[in-house]
């Protein structure tokens, strides 16, 4: 049986490339399961359409398995009809967001075969030997029933029973829903992803541009970064949010289990900068200090990012000593990046959100993180909720000021699956699902505007703000790089300089910011 995976490139133009991490998974236990592939990595080759084009013209498969995101459902139905179109008889796998989020989408509108739902690590393997041994994926129980859905008028699928985790077309041309899977519980027990599989050193050399930060434990053209995941899933659903394991439970790695993938990855690939790639690293103070701790006992003197919840030092009523110890082992453990999200300076649009945080959390922590020094802060803006006007904007953008951080801004973009998207179908916001999924871009464009303003005014209101943020932080932002702003290196680099005027004499004598100890020199 001869497969294809594709890595697909959401973004063609990034100013970097980043791994794959869930599809690194997936072909790692398909590679463990004794198959053989081919990998066409659309992404670090910054291969065409035509291109791409030509290598399913040009050589046959009988499997071809993708994933992406929702908001790449315009190209992942070009891609799906481009494989059926030359060849007729291949089995088309799609995954990720795109395929859990939209199933009865796909389904109605392109040739798909069979779509995952949620994780894959399993479910892929026991897809692929299900074909490769010409047996049944499942069958339509009776009596039938139909799953209701919330994806426009499409036909709904009949539930099924079979391979858990998937839909699929059956010899009636029904689609079939046998179910999800249920999450495997021990992460520990999931291999670590073969980078073997992939052009390990373009990924690393296209990802040093963007992760030098500011690195004090090698020189800074010395980065060599790769992700490692820490857990799957979030605590929370945000109104605004979808990921991959939406339906599953938060799960974490054990200490001992990531530390043994970073020195795996140390050894093998030189890697010295991790990006702990997680939908959410850390939300409670217990767990993460026994992690950084671990970590920290390990000396495996490396860099990292993460993603932390606003409140994880940022709740006033925990004691001060305790929020002040962890954020201080985090810059021992080697964190120079940790992004957390305010995502509105407004309480009443957060309660909206169901974000389950208040704004002066986020000024909390990012004054404690400020305090201990040597990490630079990361976050976002969600903008557009109906609730948004111009003084809410305002507040935003007023709180980003008093902060002295530029946010990585982006307007309100209902996803399938979320507590938006059944808003803006209720209310007429989005009258033909499959249409809104064509035009659908990035965060960075209004696709729909829920808000009482027009869209020449909300944009100008955005554009206008963070003009003036840009200038009063000094960072020569205008026109299209307000709202792109290229990445960490670009839009916080008013903070390293802070950064760097607040490291003592102390501070440079310490391990961690030993520049002779990693060099080798005095």
């Amino acid at each position: 049986m001869k497969i294809l995976f594709i890595n697909v490139s959401i973004r063609p133009d990034a100013d970097w490339t980043q791994f794959p991490v869930g599809l690194g998974y997936v072909m790692t236990a398909v590679k463990h399961a004794g198959y053989d592939f081919d990998v066409l990595d659309i992404d670090i080759n910054k291969y065409t359409d035509d291109e791409v084009e030509a290598h399913i013209r040009t050589h046959q498969y009988d499997v071809v398995a993708f994933g992406t995101i929702v908001t790449h459902y315009r190209w992942s139905r070009w891609l799906i009809e481009t494989v059926k179109k030359h060849q007729p008889g291949c089995c088309v796998i799609v995954g990720n967001s795109v395929a859990e989020s939209i199933p009865e989408v796909l389904f109605g509108t392109t040739p798909v075969d069979i779509v995952v739902l949620g994780e894959g690590d399993v479910t892929i393997v026991e897809v692929l030997d299900a074909l490769n041994a010409g047996e049944s994926l499942g069958h339509a129980t009776e009596p039938l029933e139909e799953i209701s859905h919330n994806n426009g008028d499409f036909p709904a699928a009949v539930r099924g029973s079979g391979i858990d985790g998937i839909c699929f077309r059956d010899e009636n041309n029904r689609v079939i829903n046998n179910g999800r899977r249920k999450a495997v519980r021990k992460l520990d027990d999931i291999p670590f992803p073969d980078w073997d599989l992939l052009d390990v050193e373009r990924y690393i050399e296209s990802g040093s541009r963007n992760f030098r930060g500011r690195v004090t434990r090698y020189p800074s053209d010395k980065v060599r970064p790769m992700p490692v995941t820490t857990a799957r899933g979030c605590v929370f659903k945000c109104s605004f949010c979808h990921y991959t394991f939406w339906h599953d439970p938060y799960r974490h790695r054990s200490p001992e289990n990531i530390i043994a993938e970073i020195r795996h990855n140390q050894e093998k690939y030189g890697a010295n900068y991790f990006n702990f790639w997680d939908d959410l690293s850390f939300h409670k103070l217990g767990p993460t200090e026994k992690f950084l701790d671990a970590l920290i006992d390990a000396d495996v003197d490396i860099h990292f990012t993460a993603a932390i919840r606003s409140d994880l030092m940022g709740r006033a009523e925990i004691p001060y000593e305790e929020r002040r110890r962890v954020a201080e082992k985090f810059r021992q453990a080697g964190a120079v990046v940790l992004g957390y999200s305010l995502e509105s300076g407004d309480d009443d649009i957060l309660v909206a959100m169901n974000k389950r945080v208040q704004s002066d959390y986020f000024k909390e922590q990012y004054r404690l993180i400020r305090e201990v020094g040597g990490i630079v802060s990361l976050t976002s803006l969600v903008i557009g909720y109906p609730q948004e006007t111009k003084e809410t904007i305002r507040k935003s953008m007023k709180m980003c000021e008093e902060l002295g951080i530029y946010p990585s801004p982006g307007f309100l973009l209902p996803l399938p699956g979320t507590g938006m998207w059944n808003y803006a179908l209720e209310n007429g916001y989005i009258a033909d699902v499959e249409e809104y999924l064509m035009e659908m871009t990035e965060r960075q464009d209004v696709v729909v505007n829920m808000t009482s303003m027009s869209d020449k005014e909300l944009v100008g209101e955005v554009t206008d703000s963070l003009q003036e943020l840009s200038d009063r932080l000094d960072l020569g932002f205008s026109g299209g790089k307000l709202m792109r702003t290229g990445g960490f290196q670009h839009h916080g680099k008013n903070q390293v300089k802070k950064l760097e005027a607040d490291v003592s004499v102390e501070d440079t004598k310490a391990p961690e910011f030993n520049y002779a100890k990693m060099q080798g020199g005095m």
